[in-house]
C-alpha cells in the first residue's frame, strides 16, 4: 500500500509540473507505468503432476484472476507507428478442476462385520490450483490506426519468480463416505509445493486494444485489453495459461523546448447604436469614430502584438408593427400544480422483482384437449431473458421455463398428478389420467424432455383443493400440477432493470405573445444538443402545450434543453422567443460515483398460498430464507396482502393478515422494519375471472428498499 501512495504522490507531482507546458513539439520519447486485473485461462491434458500421485482421468480446463504492474517505455516513429517495451510483473493463478463418478461404491456398516448397505455412483472433485508469478520484457510494435486508437502486438517473455501447486481429491457425494486408504474424504492432498519439471521461461504472443486519453495538458491515460497466446507450458506437460487484460496506463511525454514565436493579430470590435425611423425606404449605416491601439501580450511560448480597432456606427432602420412577448415555461406535478423555473430531474431507479412460478395447468370442464390451456406451447426461439416483466406472462410461459430449467440441471424429475372436480366429472378417474398424460406427451414429444424424467399420477380433487361450493373452485380443481424433485425448477422467476423517475412528469410551455397584427402561424422547437426532442406548431394566437417527459424521446443529457418559440404576424414580421431549462441525470453509475442518496428496490411475489390458507409449506420457507439474506439492516420492508374473490371483503381482509403475520413470525422480522397493507380482495392485482389469475391473487408481495451508502 506504502509503494502504491509513493507513486501516487509521483504521479501527481509530474502532472503539476507538466500542466504548465504547451504542446508546441511531438515527444521524442514516452516513459510510464501501467497496471491492472487479469483474468487467467488454464488449459491442460494430464492426470498428474511428475511425482505427484493423484486419481483423477483428466486436467482440462480452469480459470483464476491475478494482476499486472510495471513501466512502459515508447518511441514514436511517426504519426502511425511506435515502439515500445514494457517491463512489469503477473500473476497467473488458476484452479483446474474435475468431478469423477465413482461407481459401485459400497456403503458398510461403521461397526463389524462391516457389511455392505448399499452400492451408490460416488462423485469425487479433483482439484490443482496453481500460484505462478512472472518477471515480464514485453518488446511490441504499435500501429495508431485511427484517431486516439492504437493497436499493440508483440512477445512477451515471461521469467517465473513463483510455481506453486496445492492438490486434493474429495468425496462430495454422498456425504457418508470416506477413502478407505485415508479414512477421511480427502486424499492425494498436498499444499503449496513447488512445480515439479516447472518451465521457469514462458513466451507469448500478444496483442491488445488502446485508446488515448489527454490527461492534463500533455499526459495520457491508455485503457487497453488484449490477450496472451501462449508457446510455452508451465511444466514439462502440457499445462498452459492465456490470460486476458485490462490495463490502464499513463504515458508522459518528453519534448525539445521551442523558441518563442512573435505572432500579430488585428481584433476588431464594433458597436452600433440602432435608430428607427419610420418609411425609411431602405436600412442604412454611418461609421461615426474610430480608434486604433496596439498591445502586446505575453504567452508561455509565444509574443503576440495585437492591434485593437474600435468602430462605433450608427444603423437607421425602418420601424414595424408591434410584436412581442415572452415564453412561460413552468413544471406540474401529477395533481397539476405548477412549479416555476423548474429543473427537470431524470433518476435511474434500480428494481429487481421475483415472480412465483403457480404450477398448475387448468382444463376446461371434462376436457382433456391441452390445446385449450392458458399456457403457451413451445418457443423455437425462446430466451430466457425474454420473459415479460409480468405475472400472468411469465405463467404462460410455464412450459418454456421448466424444459430450460431441467436443461440445466440434468438430474431433476418432475411428476405430473391429473385431478378432475368430482362432481360433474365425479369419480372420473380416467380424465384425471387422460390429463396428465396429455401434458406428459406434449412435453415429451414437443418440448423433448426425455419420458424416464416425467411421472404421472391421478386422482380426484387435489391434495389441497378450492372449494367445490362456488363455481370458481370447481373449476381450479380441473387441473394437472407439476411437482418436482428439485426445487429449482419451480422457483420464483427473478428479473431486474433499471427504471426512470422524471420530475416534474410535465412541462408546461405558453407563449405569451403581443402584436398589433394578427399571429399566422407559431411553432415551438424543444432541443437539447440542437436535437429536437420535442415540436409543437399551430395557426392563429398560440396555445398552451403539455411536453410528457415519460414519452420518447426523453432527454438522455445533462446539457440545458433550448426551448425556440418562432412566430409571424400578418405582414410577415418574425418573433423569436427563447427559454432554456436545466436538466440533472442522476444515473446509477453516476449516484455511486458521487455518492448520493439513491435506494434498490427489490419485489418479491414469491408466496402463492393454496385455497382459503395462511399456512407456509417448506419451499414457501426456503424462498424467505433467501430473500432474509438481502435484508441489510438500513432496509425498509413493505408487505401487501392478498385474496381471491371467494368470501366478503371483511373476511379476505383477515385471511390477508394471517399470511403477513405467517411470514413476519417466520422471519423473525422487527416491527420497526415494516411496513403491512391488508388488501385482500379489495384490490384485484389479476384477472379473477381465470383460474391462474385467482391462484396467484393468494399472494402476499414484498418490496424491499435499501438505501445504498
Amino acid at each position: 500500500m506504502r509503494k502504491f501512495l509513493v507513486i501516487a504522490i509521483l504521479l501527481n507531482f509530474i502532472y503539476l509540473a507538466q500542466s504548465e507546458e504547451i504542446d508546441t513539439l511531438n515527444p521524442y520519447l514516452y516513459l510510464g507505468a501501467y497496471g491492472g486485473l487479469n483474468n487467467n485461462l488454464h488449459n491442460a491434458d494430464f492426470k498428474e503432476l511428475p511425482g505427484v500421485p493423484n486419481c483423477c482421468p483428466k486436467f482440462e480446463s480452469g480459470s483464476g484472476l491475478g494482476f499486472h504492474f510495471g513501466g512502459l517505455l515508447r518511441v514514436p516513429l511517426n504519426d502511425n507507428y511506435s515502439l515500445g517495451v514494457n517491463l512489469g510483473y503477473i500473476t497467473l493463478n488458476g484452479s483446474l478442476q474435475k468431478d469423477e463418478i465413482i461407481g459401485n461404491t459400497e456403503i458398510r456398516n461403521a461397526v463389524p462385520p462391516f457389511e455392505t448397505t448399499d452400492i451408490v455412483d460416488a462423485i469425487s472433485n479433483h482439484s490443482v490450483d496453481g500460484k505462478f508469478s512472472a518477471i515480464t520484457l514485453e518488446p511490441r510494435f504499435i500501429w495508431h490506426f485511427l484517431p486516439n486508437f492504437r493497436w499493440n502486438i508483440g512477445v512477451n517473455l515471461g521469467f517465473l519468480s513463483t510455481t506453486q501447486f496445492s492438490q486434493r481429491e474429495k468425496l462430495t457425494s454422498p456425504n457418508n463416505i470416506v477413502f478407505t486408504s485415508t479414512g477421511t474424504t480427502v486424499r492425494n492432498e498436498y499444499v503449496n509445493q513447488d512445480l515439479p519439471e516447472a518451465q521457469s521461461f514462458q513466451i507469448f504472443g500478444k496483442t491488445s486494444l488502446g485508446y488515448e486519453l489527454k490527461y492534463g495538458r500533455n499526459m495520457r491515460l491508455v485503457p487497453e485489453i488484449g490477450i496472451s497466446y501462449p508457446f510455452t507450458n508451465l511444466y514439462s506437460g502440457n499445462w498452459k495459461v492465456t490470460p486476458i487484460y485490462a490495463t490502464l496506463a499513463l504515458e508522459i511525454p518528453l519534448r525539445h523546448h521551442a523558441p518563442k514565436d512573435t505572432l500579430y493579430e488585428i481584433k476588431y470590435y464594433r458597436d452600433t447604436t440602432v435608430i428607427a425611423q419610420y418609411n425609411l425606404p431602405e436600412e442604412k449605416i454611418n461609421l461615426i469614430t474610430t480608434s486604433e491601439n496596439l498591445v502586446k501580450y505575453e504567452k508561455s511560448d509565444h509574443n503576440l502584438f495585437t492591434t485593437e480597432i474600435t468602430e462605433h456606427y450608427e444603423k437607421y432602420i425602418s420601424q414595424f408593427a408591434d410584436l412581442n412577448g415572452k415564453i412561460s415555461v413552468l413544471g406540474m406535478d401529477d395533481n397539476g400544480n405548477l412549479q416555476g423555473k423548474p429543473t427537470i430531474t431524470i433518476e435511474e431507479i434500480e428494481v429487481s422483482e421475483s415472480f412465483p412460478l403457480l404450477p398448475y395447468i387448468f382444463f376446461k370442464e371434462n376436457s382433456s384437449d391441452i390445446q385449450n390451456i392458458s399456457v403457451y406451447k413451445r418457443s423455437s426461439n425462446f430466451s430466457y431473458n425474454d420473459l415479460p416483466w409480468e405475472t400472468i406472462g411469465i405463467y404462460k410461459n410455464l412450459f418454456n421455463i421448466v424444459k430450460y430449467r431441467m436443461d440445466a440441471n440434468p438430474n431433476a424429475k418432475i411428476k405430473l398428478t391429473g385431478t378432475n372436480n368430482n362432481l360433474s366429472e365425479v369419480n372420473n378417474l380416467t380424465l384425471s389420467r387422460t390429463r396428465a398424460q396429455n401434458v406428459k406427451e406434449y412435453l415429451v414429444s414437443t418440448m423433448n424432455i426425455p419420458d424416464n424424467r416425467i411421472e404421472i399420477a391421478y386422482q380426484n380433487l387435489p391434495d389441497k383443493p378450492s372449494s367445490s361450493n362456488t363455481p370458481e373452485g370447481i373449476e381450479e380443481n380441473q387441473r394437472v400440477e407439476i411437482s418436482s424433485n428439485d426445487f429449482e425448477i419451480l422457483a420464483p422467476v427473478n428479473l431486474a432493470q433499471i427504471e426512470k423517475k422524471i420530475n416534474p412528469p410535465v412541462i408546461q410551455i405558453t407563449p405569451e405573445v403581443k402584436s398589433t397584427l394578427p399571429i399566422t402561424n407559431w411553432e415551438i422547437d424543444v432541443k437539447q444538443s440542437n436535437n429536437i426532442i420535442r415540436h409543437f406548431s399551430g395557426e392563429g394566437y398560440p396555445r398552451r402545450n403539455l411536453w410528457i417527459l415519460a414519452e420518447e424521446p426523453i432527454p438522455h443529457l445533462e446539457t440545458p434543453i433550448d426551448i425556440t418559440f418562432n412566430a409571424q404576424d400578418s405582414l410577415g414580421n418574425p418573433l423569436q422567443l427563447q427559454n432554456q431549462v436545466n436538466i440533472t441525470q442522476k444515473t446509477i453509475k453516476k449516484k455511486r460515483e458521487e455518492i448520493l442518496n439513491d435506494t434498490t428496490y427489490q419485489r418479491f411475489s414469491l408466496i402463492v398460498f393454496d385455497f382459503d390458507k395462511s399456512d407456509l409449506n417448506k419451499n414457501h420457507k426456503r424462498i424467505l430464507d433467501e430473500l432474509q439474506s438481502k435484508i441489510e439492516p438500513n432496509s425498509t420492508v413493505s408487505i401487501y396482502g392478498y385474496a381471491d374473490k371467494t368470501g366478503t371483503s371483511e373476511y379476505n381482509k383477515d385471511l390477508a393478515g394471517k399470511r403477513i403475520d405467517e411470514i413476519v413470525k417466520y422471519m423473525k422480522l422487527p416491527a420497526e422494519k415494516i411496513k403491512r397493507y391488508n388488501i385482500g380482495s379489495d384490490e384485484f392485482i389479476f384477472d379473477n375471472n381465470s383460474p391462474e389469475g385467482r391462484s396467484y391473487s393468494r399472494t402476499v408481495k414484498i418490496i424491499i428498499a435499501t438505501p445504498i451508502k
